[in-house]
This record gives structure tokens, C-alpha cells and sequence, in this order.
């Protein structure tokens, strides 16, 4: 009898630590590029992933959200909470949208793909939490704008782009790093000047790299 109670008192013991367990999983908060949407059986997802394989559960209102336009070139970034261990019981907190308008200035020497950093900014999630998004065009043959690609990385609840970008360098500098080929707007020069920022550049993307450049090193 003794050990039946023991047997029981261990079993609940299990179960308590369990539900215990289950109450108190981490969360945490991730930005993911927006790459398609998708409907399955009345249930609405944002797919995270090139080939749609990585989804994210949505509302019917968050899956109409993500719209097109011929006007302007538009792309959303999903922000999103999950389990930290098993990356499940996703929820979608807010949905970003980043938009540019097609460049006029079409180039037929632009033979060849080539970016343009052209904004920086934060967005509040909550008290304690920001998205801090580079958006990158990825222009193409005549210059023509051929995709919109936003970098979001989730910060602590600073109040500024200078202190998001700088907890960004201490903590996870990778995601200053340009990408290959990209030409930095003019107007981000002058807001890294004043906020006493200096970029780190690559010889794939050099300082002072321009659209004569670019053109020059087509093949």
C-alpha cells in the first residue's frame, strides 16, 4: 500500500513538474521576411522561407493584409513569437510594411544586379522590444527595381536607431555587414555621419562604391 502512495505521489509529482514545464517554456520574439502566403484547409499562413516550406499560422485579417500594388514596389517583414526550444506555438505579433516606389532612372548600362541600402529604421513591438529593419533594393538590368529586401534582426527596447544599432555591432555585428555589391544611399551616409557611426565595408562592397562602378565591373 505504502509504495502504491509513493507510486501515485511520484506520478503526480511527474505530471506537476510537466505542467510546470509547459507554463513556463521561453519565448521568443523573431522578424522574418515576408515570402508568400498560403490557404490550406480554411487555415491561413505567411511562409518565412523562399520555397514556403517554413510557415507561420496567421488571421484571415493578417493573411489579407499582405497585399501588392503595380505603384510601388512593396515587402513585409512578420514579426513573431514562438517557443524558444521547440521554434513552435507561433504567433503572429505584427506585420511591417516597406514599400519603394519604381526608380525612374533607368540605365541601359546597368548590365548586371547590384543593391542599394536605402533606409534604416525601428519599429516598437513592445516595452521591451524593437525591430530595427535595413532595407536594401536589389536593382537589376536598366536599373530597374527588381525586389525589396528588408534585414530585421529583434532588439531590446532602446529608443533610438544610434543605440539599436550599436547594441547591434556589440552583440551580433554580422547583421551590419552589407551585402555584396551595395551602393549606400546618400541620405544614410549623412544619418551614420551625424549619429558618429562608421561602417564596417567589405571588398565586395567597398566604401564609396557607386553606380560607375558597378557598370564598370559588369562582365
Amino acid at each position: 500500500m505504502r509504495k502504491i502512495v509513493l507510486m501515485i505521489g511520484l506520478g503526480c509529482a511527474i505530471l506537476l513538474a510537466g505542467a510546470c514545464m509547459l507554463a513556463f517554456q521561453p519565448k521568443e520574439i523573431k522578424a522574418d521576411k515576408v515570402y508568400g502566403k498560403g490557404k490550406s484547409d480554411n487555415q491561413y499562413s505567411l511562409s518565412v522561407s523562399l520555397g514556403g516550406e517554413n510557415k507561420i499560422p496567421s488571421t484571415l485579417g493578417q493573411y489579407n493584409e499582405v497585399s501588392d500594388s503595380s505603384a510601388v514596389n512593396i515587402v513585409y517583414t512578420v514579426v513573431y513569437e514562438q517557443n524558444k526550444w521547440f521554434k513552435n506555438d507561433q504567433r503572429i505579433i505584427k506585420l511591417l510594411r516597406f514599400e519603394r516606389p519604381f526608380p525612374e532612372d533607368k540605365n541601359e548600362d546597368v548590365k548586371d544586379f547590384y543593391y542599394r541600402l536605402v533606409d534604416e529604421s525601428l519599429e516598437l513591438i513592445n516595452d521591451q522590444t524593437f525591430v530595427f529593419t535595413r532595407l536594401y533594393e536589389k536593382r537589376v538590368s536598366y536599373n530597374n527595381l527588381f525586389d525589396l529586401i528588408p534585414q530585421s534582426i529583434v532588439v531590446p527596447g532602446y529608443s533610438d536607431i544610434k543605440e539599436s544599432r550599436q547594441w547591434i555591432s556589440q552583440n551580433h555585428p554580422q547583421h551590419l555587414e552589407l551585402m555584396d555589391r551595395t551602393i549606400v544611399n546618400a541620405s544614410m551616409l549623412e544619418r551614420w555621419e551625424q549619429d558618429g557611426y562608421m561602417q564596417r565595408y567589405s571588398e565586395a562592397s567597398p566604401e564609396g562604391l557607386t553606380l560607375d562602378n558597378i557598370i564598370k565591373q559588369a562582365p
